[in-house]
């Protein structure tokens, strides 16, 4: 079944009938944003309203579903298998696109999540064993007494521990490029199912 030819057949009917998109949703207990998806191939109503469909725009279900009008009253049994296959098809890919949409924007918010993580991290924690190892605080210093006047000896004793720095940097920024290569292959995903 060819979406578009669908969608310009619903929107073909309403009009010969005289309704507007929001007569035709109200008539179907649904938004007139669902009519307007339906008439422009973007989307494909539920299984359950094709028929109060079809009876809303004066039409047979297999000739809504064939997206045009029957010279004859009767399908075969191949015909009219045809036709529900196509039409299940089509409200499986629908419904497919959906989740995979969702699941889409689950992985782009965790994303920015683990983004928002890895340099919270980084300028909170590391920033400052960093900024301790290189500028030494006072009480680092320690001044003793020789014959020849006082000496100032100053340790570093700031360093960063391997396995605190790859929990601080390394797991947030694994999870931002799991999410983004997920997302950008679910996004394929979505358009091979269009």
């Amino acid at each position: 079944m060819d979406n578009e030819r669908f969608g310009a057949f619903i929107a073909q009917l309403r009009k010969e009938q005289g309704l507007t998109q929001r007569e035709l949703a109200d008539r179907l207990n649904v938004t007139d944003k669902a009519v307007s998806k339906w008439e422009t191939a973007k989307g494909f109503p539920d299984v359950k309203l094709l028929e109060p469909l079809a009876q809303a725009l004066g039409v047979s279900l297999v000739e809504l579903m064939q997206g045009k009008r029957q010279e004859a009253d009767t399908l075969t049994v191949a015909e009219a298998g045809a036709v529900v296959s196509q039409a299940m098809g089509q409200l499986e890919r629908s419904t497919a696109r959906r989740y995979l949409r969702l699941f889409r924007w689950f992985l782009t918010g965790s994303g920015a999540l683990s983004l928002l993580w890895l340099f919270t991290t980084f300028f909170s924690s590391v920033w400052a064993e960093l900024v301790k190892g290189i500028y030494l605080s006072p009480a680092a210093a320690e001044i003793i007494g020789g014959a020849d006047g006082p000496t100032a000896i100053i340790t570093a004793t700031a360093t960063l521990n391997p396995m605190e720095t790859f929990f601080a940097l390394g797991v947030p920024l694994l999870l931002l490029i799991v999410c983004a290569v997920m997302a950008i292959k679910v996004r394929r995903l979505e358009k091979k199912l269009k």
